[in-house]
């Protein structure tokens, strides 16, 4: 009784493993096929990329005896458009190794050229001077102590008597290559401005300084350069000289060399001569 039932328990359990066998086969069958269709490995699949593969259409090709026109315009195209520059470029650079390997030659052109607008600035000089509105003139001489002295733009002697006057026929200091003549009493009259205006000026110097001042402020600098003692007929002593811009002082002396012999007859006449040295534009 014992032995036929465990025959029985071991027929069920030899049917259930046979039963899931068959159902594993079963599976393992369905699972191959459905793999087999879907692998990447299909040589449909990778023509197309996973499609169905498609014939290709393919285009026509251009017509031959066209081709080499289009690509002679695209050419010419392209050289009118580019090469113009690069040839520019060019000659700029065979220019400039040119002009290196020449050496001292470029630098002799450049001196040439520094040369030739040296004489255009100097032909240009400084700028003109000012012209003022009147003729008005003042003068300080450090060396006989005069400070601000107005000189009358005036040959009468009566205007002599009250200070210093500029012959009308001598040029102004604002003006090129002029010979400003000046002249003064050397004793003069007392409670005017010729008081001893020019008593000492047989005393001065080489080198002193003479300030004569315009309307505008302009200061004409200029320095004592030589005498001379001339007879009043020798009026070559007013005359401008070429090349100059000057000034000319002038008073009376007894006879020639005698200074402190105080008239009567006032023989000669002493000229001190200056240099322009300087403008200072007010």
């Amino acid at each position: 009784m014992g032995k036929r039932s465990d025959r029985r328990i071991f027929r069920k359990r030899r049917q259930r493993a046979g039963f899931v066998l068959l159902v594993s086969v079963a599976i393992v069958v369905v699972g191959a096929i459905m793999f087999s269709s879907l692998s990447p490995f299909s040589p449909d699949l990778v023509a197309s990329g996973g499609e169905e593969a498609s014939p290709v259409n393919r285009v026509e090709s251009p017509e031959v005896d066209r081709a080499p026109e289009a690509v002679a315009e695209n050419a010419g195209a392209s050289r009118e458009t580019v090469d113009e520059p690069a040839v520019e470029e060019k000659a700029a650079e065979e220019e400039k190794a040119q002009a290196e390997s020449s050496g001292n030659g470029g630098e002799n052109a450049g001196d040439k050229e520094q040369a030739q607008k040296e004489p255009e600035q100097q032909a240009s000089g400084p700028p003109p001077i000012p012209k003022p509105a009147t003729n008005d003139l003042w003068m300080d001489i450090p060396a006989l102590g005069l400070d601000d002295n107005y000189v009358a733009n005036t040959d009468s002697h009566a205007a002599m008597d009250a200070g210093a006057i500029k012959l009308p026929s001598s040029g102004f200091p604002w003006q090129e290559n002029a010979n400003t003549y000046i002249a003064a009493h050397r004793l003069g009259w007392p409670g005017t401005a010729s008081d001893y205006q020019f008593y000492d000026l047989v005393n001065m110097q080489l080198g002193d300084k003479i300030y004569l001042y315009d309307a505008n402020g302009t200061v004409y600098t200029y320095e004592v350069s030589g005498f001379a003692e001339v007879l009043p007929s020798e009026t070559w002593v007013t005359s401008p000289q070429a090349g100059r811009d000057m000034i000319s002082l002038q008073t009376c002396i007894e006879d020639y060399g005698d200074y402190w012999t105080m008239g009567p007859n006032w023989y000669v006449r002493y000229v001190v001569q200056a240099d322009r040295v300087s403008v200072d534009r007010a």
